[in-house]
């Protein structure tokens, strides 16, 4: 990479973290270059639309041009294509069968699966509709909806929706989602699948939305509590590098 393009990558990259923009002192500053070579790298930034100037405070902010790259890059992202590597690795590290849920309306449905290589093991059938409330991967993906989505999500839910919480009813159910979304993951023993136990997390995109579960899950006499709970760290990494392919921070 030449200077000059990671310098300007630099820039950007601070003006992405400013949202009221920075003048060119700030930046200067930031990215520990001169004044005047910001200025300069700035006015081929602007030149690009890569960088915006406010007329009036005078300050940078990332150009349009700079939405528009994001986007085509969004738009060509494939989230089984990026999520199946870490998949596999994961599964690798854990023994167990990894899975990916996405939700649909009220419902939550696995889009990828790597299986274990056990030969007691658990299956899903991509594409087959849960009930959203049910399981640690729908449970996960509720925890990261807005209160308008959980109820959009819930709108059909009966009172087995709320069997795990405690008191078992809405409240409850919704202090149980609040305390995942706190924790950052979800576990479920004999629930959804009798006899299958599993611990799941989310996974963001670049603007934070939670658009995916991503799960583990075995034969609940070998993937106990305690299995599970080992299990969490490696879960929890595989999610933030899917994030991370995704352009999250989370």
């Amino acid at each position: 990479m030449s200077e000059s393009l990671r310098r300007g990558v630099e820039l950007l990259e601070a003006l992405r973290a400013a949202d009221a923009g920075l003048g060119v002192r700030e930046l200067a500053a930031q990215v520990g270059l001169p004044k005047s070579t910001v200025a300069r790298l700035l006015k081929t930034l602007d030149d690009c639309r890569l960088a915006s100037q406010d007329p009036t405070t005078r300050r940078y902010r990332l150009g349009p041009r700079t939405l528009a790259l994001g986007a085509a890059y969004q738009a060509r992202l494939d989230l089984r294509l990026i999520a199946v590597g870490p998949m596999r690795r994961l599964r690798d590290l854990t023994g167990e069968t990894v899975g990916l849920s996405v939700s649909l309306g009220t419902e939550r449905m696995f889009i990828e699966e790597v299986q274990s290589v056990s030969e007691l093991r658990t299956t899903s059938e991509l594409g087959h509709p849960y009930p959203i409330w049910a399981g640690a991967p729908g449970r996960v993906l509720l925890a990261g909806m807005d209160a308008g989505g959980r109820a959009n999500a819930l709108a059909d839910a009966g009172d087995d929706a709320w069997r795990i919480a405690t008191p078992a009813d809405r409240d409850g159910f919704d202090a149980l989602l609040d305390r995942i979304h706190a924790d950052g993951y979800a576990t479920a023993s004999n629930e959804s699948v009798p006899g299958v136990s599993a611990v799941a997390a989310p996974v963001h995109d670049f603007s934070g939305t939670v658009v995916a579960a991503l799960s583990i899950s075995g034969p609940s006499g070998r993937f106990t509590d305690a299995a599970r709970h080992h299990a969490l760290a490696e879960l929890s990494s595989t999610a933030r590098t899917i994030t991370a392919a995704l352009g999250g921070s989370h």
